[in-house]
């Protein structure tokens, strides 16, 4: 089973192999002190959550999981060659179809403009995938009988293992 660190890492080295001259990177984990000092831009990769179908077996927990990446352009240019639309079009073109390990294929749910502040772009846009969760079976721990005593009209029974 991936974890999400597993699936962030596999999404921004497909990402850094196929699009060059700007920094890929994982979303920071202190967002409000993030700078954007790549002279084009970057493309920023960060979990978004997941969701779950209800439980399909009785004995053992499995269901659906839908996850939800996002994908941030972050690029100093709008319209250009080098711009936020360019790469938002080249990351929807690399992730739609693509499947992780034990997943299905991603496809995207959104793309939507988060701000513009000073020149720097930023648009965002939301894959979604689905694989399994299933519960970790552990082996259950069994009380053995030794003794078993029936008591009943005919007297006690006792029968020992």
């Amino acid at each position: 089973m991936m974890t999400i660190a597993d699936m962030e890492k596999t999404i921004i080295e497909r990402l850094k192999d196929r699009i060059s001259g700007v920094e890929v990177i994982a979303f920071p984990e202190k967002p409000a002190e993030y700078k954007l000092l790549h002279h084009k831009g970057a493309i920023l990769v960060s979990y978004r959550g997941s969701s779950f179908s209800e439980p399909r077996a009785t004995d053992v927990v499995v269901q659906e999981r839908k996850v939800e990446l996002d994908i941030v352009v972050v690029m100093r240019h709008l319209r250009s060659h080098e711009g936020a639309y360019a790469y938002l079009d080249a990351v929807r073109t690399l992730l739609t179809g693509f499947r992780l390990p034990g997943c299905s294929k991603m496809y995207p749910l959104r793309e939507e403009f988060i701000s513009e502040e000073a020149g720097i772009w930023q648009y965002a846009i939301t894959f979604a995938f689905t694989m399994p969760a299933i519960e970790l079976v552990e082996e259950e721990q069994v009380v053995l009988l030794k003794k078993i005593t029936v008591m009943d009209d005919y007297g006690i029974t006792e029968v020992l293992r």
